[in-house]
Formats: C-alpha cells, structure tokens, sequence
C-alpha cells in the first residue's frame, strides 16, 4: 500500500509538471500566433498614425501608403514563421534527444536513412532461414558480462555463467536485481560495457546481429501484436510446408507447446481471427502466448524468455514448463534437446531448472541447482521463502 501511495504521488507531481510545461508552450504559441496574425493591421494603422500629416502635405503619397501595407503582410508573415520556429524548438530538441538515446552507438543519419516503403505492392517475400552447423549451440559461455545504467550505480556487473545445450537455466532475483538487464545485454539490445560472449567457443561480438533465428528466439516481458491476423502474428512472414486443409504440424506444435491451442479453438476465427492494434482483442494472458507461439515456431537453439510469470496465472505457466522440459531428476542425454534461458521467480520453473543464477543488485550471489543453492545462498533461501508464503 505504502508503494502504491508513493507512485501515484509520484504520477501526480510528474502530470502537474506536464500540465504546467503544456500551458505555458500553449500560452507563447497563442500569442506568437496572435501577433503574428495582427501585425499587419497594427503597421497599417501604425503608418496612419505617423504620416497623417506628411499625407496632408504630399511629402508621402498614397502610391507610398499603398506600397507599405502590400509588403507589410509579407514582412508579418516571415515575422510570424520566425516565431514558430522559436516556440517549437525547446520541443524539437527534446524530441532529438529522445531519439539519439534511442539509436544509442548508432550515427545520427540512420533516423533518416532512405528505405523502401511499401504502400499498395505486396511486400516482399523474406529471405529462407538455412541452418548451419555454425548455428547449433553446443555451449554458451558468458564472462564478466557487464552494463551499466545511465545513472552509473545499476545494472550488471561481472557476470558470468555456462549454459550447456539442452539445459534448463533460471535467472532469478528480486524486483530491480537486473535480470531483464542480464537477458537484453546478452542478446545485444542493450550495449554492454564489459565481458565476452562466446557461442560454441566463438567470440560473438555484435550480439544483437548474431542472436536471432535459427539461433536464438526472445520473448519478452510486453510482447507487441500487430493488426492483422492471429496466424501473421505468429509467423511474421515465416514460410512454412503447405498442407491442405490443415494447420502445419510445425504450427499446431508451437501453439500446443504455448498453451494455446484450446484458447485459438474457442476464437471463431480461429487463426484467422484479426487480433486489433497491440492485440487489444486478446488478453493479457493471450498476447502473452501469442508471442510464445511466434517464438517456437521457428525452433531456434536458445529459447530466452523474461518472465512469463508477469501475464500468465501459476496454471497455465506451469502447463507450459511441464510441455516444454522434461520430468526434474531426466538427465540432459536423454531429454528432447531443448535449451532454456528463463527469468522466473516461481517455484514450479525453479523446481525444473539444471541450473540457477541468482542475482542481487546485479551482482552474482550463486550458480547452482536447486538444492544446492538452497542450503548455501541467502538470497535464494530469502526468495523461496516468499514463495511459500504466497
């Protein structure tokens, strides 16, 4: 209660601020435009008052007169745009900072980079994902992995781990530990400060080039749908074998091991059915498997997902572990090769995990099974603790 009180007034001195920043923009925009707009009547009544009597006597002429008030609106005019331009450009540099955070190590011309622009042709067709031996994992590695917030005091620091092919690896902590930092600089969508990343022994330098299918899948903790239909949400393009009249096996297969199939059954448009902006025609819960769908339809190497305990209720959650990974106690030789790298806090996923990573205040505090770790690691102990209490 006391940290829900603590953000609302948080949002309200922030709303505040905004208003009074809107206000006062909105204030020097009207009266830049109000000026700008009268300035020609007001030089126009301005020559009258002053050259009334040079009018009298003829030193200025009514061909003069005419030929003020034909430039005077020109003059207002540009008066008037110089304005704008004034009062826009505390906005637009906002704006440009706000996107140069965005394009983070890139040059600023990529925000303008020219690029095709499909309106009314069909797009085109993606380019076949072929594997390689170069694309299965038989090892990942991670050394002193390490990133670092703009505020310089969190983030990741000194990480460190194996994730063996076929494993199931875990990473939990408390709220703000890093572990969706841990996963997003693994994957390259954060740049990372320090470490080295290595896939079968290979250094990966551009992380976020090389994590991708057939490599690695990710879902993340807000997965993004599009308006269009269930099934182009879930393939994206992908091109699967045709079979007439049926859904892929490949598909039905991503969609069982999500835990939707039965939901895509009840929907009358089944795979058809067209999901709205963001998904809004979905739940929570759906959008969330939706995603998960995407992700295993395209049988990567690495699965990765960032805590699908966020959207999902303990059921559902569990049905999906219990679909993708093996019994606890099966050994890595004898299991569906199937490898995991998961941030959870629950106990069904930690019951199941080859290994643990824990992490406080992006520190590493153990790396371990299960019962390892639960005689021998605070945190751990702490975290399991809550969640019996729950």
């Amino acid at each position: 209660a006391d940290a829900e009180t603590a953000v609302v007034t948080h949002f309200a001195k922030v709303n505040d601020e905004r208003r009074r920043a809107a206000l006062k923009d909105r204030l020097v925009a009207e009266l830049m435009s109000t000026l700008g707009g009268n300035l020609g009547d007001m030089g126009a009544a301005l020559i009258l008052l002053l050259m009334g009597q040079a009018l009298r006597t003829g030193s200025f002429t009514i061909g003069d007169f005419a030929l003020f008030t034909y430039v005077i609106p020109f003059v207002a005019g540009n008066v008037g745009s110089v304005a704008g331009v004034l009062t826009s450009y505390r906005q637009l540099s906002v704006s440009l900072q706000r996107l140069t955070a965005l394009l983070e190590t890139a040059p600023a011309a990529t925000v303008v980079k020219h690029r095709p622009v499909y309106l009314r042709e069909p797009l085109p067709a993606l380019p076949a994902v072929v594997r390689t031996e170069r694309d299965q994992l038989s090892v990942l590695t991670v050394s002193g992995l390490t990133y670092r917030h703009s505020d310089g005091k969190h983030g990741i620091f000194d990480v460190s781990f194996q994730l063996p092919r076929g494993s199931f690896t875990v990473v939990t902590g408390r709220i703000g530990a890093g572990k969706s930092t841990l996963l997003r600089v693994l994957l390259g969508l954060l740049p990372r400060d320090a470490g080295e990343i290595r896939w079968n022994g290979e250094l990966i330098g551009d992380a976020g080039c090389f994590f991708q299918p057939p490599r690695t899948a990710y879902l993340p903790q807000a997965p993004r749908l599009f308006s269009d239909t269930l099934r182009e949400n879930i393939l994206m393009g992908l091109a699967l074998p045709p079979v007439a009249g049926e859904v892929s096996p490949i598909l039905a297969q991503a969609l069982r091991n999500a835990v939707f199939e039965e939901d895509v059954d009840r929907l009358r448009d089944g795979l058809a059915t067209m999901v709205g902006p963001r998904g809004v025609r979905l739940s929570g819960g759906q959008i969330q498997r939706a995603a998960a769908a995407r992700m295993f339809v395209r049988q990567p190497e690495l699965l990765v997902f960032d805590d699908l305990s966020s959207a999902l209720d303990v059921e559902t959650e569990a049905a999906l572990w219990a679909r993708l990974l093996p019994q606890p106690g099966t050994s890595v030789e004898t299991r569906q090769v199937l490898s995991c790298l998961a941030v959870s806090h629950r106990r069904r996923a930690l019951e199941r995990a080859d290994q643990i990573i824990v992490l406080k205040d992006g520190y590493v505090t153990g790396v371990g099974p299960l019962a390892e770790l639960l005689t021998s690691n605070q945190e751990l102990q702490h975290l399991w603790q809550q969640q019996i209490v729950q």
